[in-house]
């Protein structure tokens, strides 16, 4: 009985500790997400970030991946996919930031996270699943949201960031769909993502006015360091709370992310919700906790972390 027991608190603690991981990795994304608002607002794009960005992560990510025993290289059958993958997280970043030099971060950020009402949607044409009422009550109740969270201020909105941002959702979704049947190393995953992202951004920025100078990125030197920061700390914190809690809870605890974007904004940039808005919001996150919570309740225990 003591042996269980034992047994029984060191997972709780395991969970305890994945879930405080997952919520700091949510708290990083967020804030990675205002700071990509403040270097809009400083003249450095979404694009402009990426591209650098990646440029400076690529020697870390490969040190993390030889330094974790695992090899860069990716055998032939897991190729495609993890190529679609990395081309829809590239779009999805790419569009999602870009939408920030348009949109005040609470509206791009509500906009941006429909995605997972994306997926739920595609999923029965994806995988021939039938969709149960439940998922297309939760599904509309998600989309009044969103309406709620626009509609109010819709006029006073640049349609290019709109544009974007649904850009970026539809991006997202394709990156979950092909997400699913990934089969590398996340961390294998994160390096070639950032490999295909750097060029992708290079080239929507050269698509434009070009990307930004260095001397611009020195004068956003501080904006750029924490978006960059908080986004590598995110995904690092991600990992580390994969291997302590199930996929549902995690998932369920980065629905914060924005939430904590929205907080930052707030307190940050001034960016604030009307009520209405900040109900859309609401309503959004919690169509979505509920989307989740049966797979929660019904996910099993991990065991104790080594």
């Amino acid at each position: 009985m003591i042996n269980l027991d034992a047994a029984e608190a060191a997972v709780r603690r395991t969970a305890a500790v994945g879930s405080t991981l997952a919520l700091a990795g949510a708290a990083s994304y967020g804030i990675n997400i205002v700071f990509a608002r403040i270097c809009a607002q400083m003249g450095v794009s979404g694009a402009d970030i990426i591209a650098y960005r990646s440029i400076i992560l690529l020697p870390f990510l490969a040190l993390l991946v030889l330094a974790a025993g695992l090899s860069l290289k990716v055998p032939p059958p897991q190729r495609p996919v993890l190529l679609r993958f990395a081309l829809s997280a590239a779009a999805t970043a790419i569009f999602y930031l870009t939408s920030l030099q348009y949109l005040p971060v609470p509206v791009a950020v509500t906009v941006f996270y429909t995605y997972p009402l994306i997926v739920m949607l595609l999923t029965p044409f994806v995988d021939r699943l039938r969709l149960p009422a439940r998922r297309w009550l939760i599904a509309g109740l998600a989309f009044i949201g969103v309406i709620l969270a626009v509609g109010p201020v819709h006029a006073t909105l640049d349609g290019r960031g709109l544009v974007f941002a649904g850009l970026g959702s539809l991006c997202a979704a394709a990156m979950f769909l092909n997400g699913a049947r990934l089969e590398t190393d996340s961390r294998v995953t994160f390096f070639w993502c950032q490999a295909i992202a750097a060029p992708a951004a290079l080239a929507f920025a050269w698509s434009g006015a070009g990307l930004a100078k260095p001397e611009l990125l020195l004068v956003a030197a501080t904006p750029f360091a924490v978006t960059s920061i908080c986004y590598f700390l995110g995904f690092t914190l991600q990992i580390l709370a994969a291997a302590r809690i199930t996929a549902a809870t995690a998932s369920l605890l980065f629905l914060l992310e924005p939430l904590f974007a929205i907080a930052g904004a707030a307190f940050l940039l001034a960016e604030t919700l009307g009520a209405w808005q900040a109900v859309g919001v609401l309503l959004v996150v919690l169509a979505l906790a509920a989307d989740l919570w049966p797979t929660l309740k019904s996910a099993p225990p991990l065991a104790a972390a080594p």
